[in-house]
């Protein structure tokens, strides 16, 4: 899942990286999520700042959380461990 804002511009860089992994990973999913309308799950989340990457289990426990533009490998190596 991937935290952004509109006015972010590593948010796009983000998406492309992530959406890169999901395209070629089986059972893998990208979510975007806005932190605009959405404030009370970005607290709940303690999302500082965008683009925050969090990756989720399939029972939806963050496993991985990183803040600002992931990069392609440690992004399919996170994955893959899972």
């Amino acid at each position: 899942m991937q935290v952004s804002s509109a006015f972010c511009a590593p948010c796009r860089a983000a998406r492309t990286v992530a959406a890169r992994v999901a395209e070629t990973s089986d059972g893998v999913a990208h979510v975007e999520v806005d932190v605009a309308g959405h404030e009370q799950l970005a607290a709940a989340l303690e999302i500082t700042s965008t683009p925050t990457v969090l990756v989720l289990d399939a029972a939806g426990h963050v496993q991985e959380r990183l803040e600002g533009v992931p990069r392609l490998a440690w992004l399919r190596q996170v994955v893959a461990s899972l």
